[in-house]
């Protein structure tokens, strides 16, 4: 397109005389390159959203256009399902590839198109036919103008593989979220998995006072007053065996327990790890090693929840059956007053019984 430039001051009489350059008039090819510009990056063409643009009146046309711009590097043809399709390329960067030497642009055209899977270097020789020299002098050169980048592959250690700068390499060059430059990172899986830890466990257990009753007085008492037991064993009273000031961890009763896909997108969700997308098998990898680790326990074959340790299981372990596990209301559970177990909903359907109505 041809830059617009100030005119000299003149006359107004002057200035009504004068007509409108040739040279200033917008080619067709300049002004569909711009409507394609208005639309978003990355965006894909086909031939009859070309065609829509109304630029040109035949398609012998249209395709003379089309061929100036991929000449002119301003469009990129590719290939969709056999139909032929476009992208744009801004001008900056077909400025670059027009002062690109033959073989320079022979190479980049063929790193263009493996994309984020990047090529080999063997590779690349072997398709374009050129001398190792030629090769060498052309990628610096590439690199140089920042077209191209280089990058180390996580799965052959050996073999450097190009692709476009602006590209963000594929998973099988880089290596997953946890690793970096090729090596697990040891800081940051252990940051992960801390978050993630604490995470389950908001999801599977809730955190009650330390003198909590413990499942067997708790559940006895419950049972004779829906019940009515007239002689039931005498039940020793209640003495508090730990501190109220402290806390343990219970397993909530019938939770929705995470999987390797909710937690994936759960931390997806937070953009915790800048630039880097978990999938779900990077997630079950992570969460299996968590298992191993003696972290998180799986369950029902796709679930997880907190490993609750040897002095929580043994005095609560089987509480969260009964809803009273996590009732926010269970100190005020009694056998009198408007919260009983002979009113509670939840414990009569636990216990397949009728409660009273309040």
């Amino acid at each position: 397109m041809a830059s617009a430039v100030a005119p000299p001051p003149v006359l107004k009489q002057e200035e009504a005389a004068v007509e409108p350059s040739a040279n200033d008039a917008i080619s067709p090819a300049d002004a569909l390159y711009d409507k394609c510009a208005e639309r978003p990056q990355g965006h894909t063409f086909f031939q009859r959203d070309l065609s829509n643009m109304q630029v040109a009146e035949t398609m012998a046309e249209l395709t003379m256009i089309l061929q100036e711009l991929c000449d002119r590097h301003l469009l990129k043809l590719m290939t969709f399902e056999g139909d032929p399709c476009w992208k744009l390329r801004s001008r900056a960067d077909a400025e670059k590839l027009r002062r690109l030497t033959p073989d320079e642009r022979l190479l980049y055209h063929h790193i263009d198109q493996v994309q984020a899977e990047g090529i080999w270097s063997k590779a690349l020789r072997a398709r374009t036919n050129v001398t190792q020299q030629t090769l060498t002098k052309c990628l610096k050169s590439l690199e140089s103008k920042d077209l191209v980048q280089s990058v180390m592959s996580v799965k052959f250690p050996n073999r450097k593989m190009y692709l476009l700068k602006h590209l963000k390499p594929s998973e099988d060059i880089a290596g997953g979220p946890w690793q970096s430059e090729g090596d697990f990172d040891v800081a940051l899986i252990n940051t992960i998995s801390g978050i993630i830890a604490q995470h389950v466990e908001n999801e599977t257990c809730i955190r009650v006072p330390g003198n909590w009753n413990d499942y067997e007085l708790a559940v006895m008492h419950k049972k004779e007053e829906v019940r009515d037991i007239e002689e039931a064993p005498a039940v020793k009273p209640y003495r508090p065996s730990r501190d109220p000031n402290t806390s343990r961890l219970l397993h909530k009763h019938n939770p929705q327990y995470p999987t390797a896909a909710s937690v994936a997108d759960w931390l997806n969700s937070k953009e915790i790890l800048k630039g880097k997308f978990v999938r779900e098998d990077d997630m079950e990898q992570l969460l299996e090693m968590m298992v191993l680790d003696d972290r998180l326990e799986k369950i029902s074959g796709t679930n997880y929840r907190t490993v609750l340790r040897a002095a929580d299981t043994k005095a609560y372990n089987g509480f969260v059956d009964a809803p009273c596990g996590n009732c926010p209301v269970f100190d005020l559970c009694g056998n009198e007053g408007e919260i009983s177990a002979r009113t509670c909903v939840y414990f009569g359907q636990w216990l397949e019984t009728t409660s009273e109505e309040v």
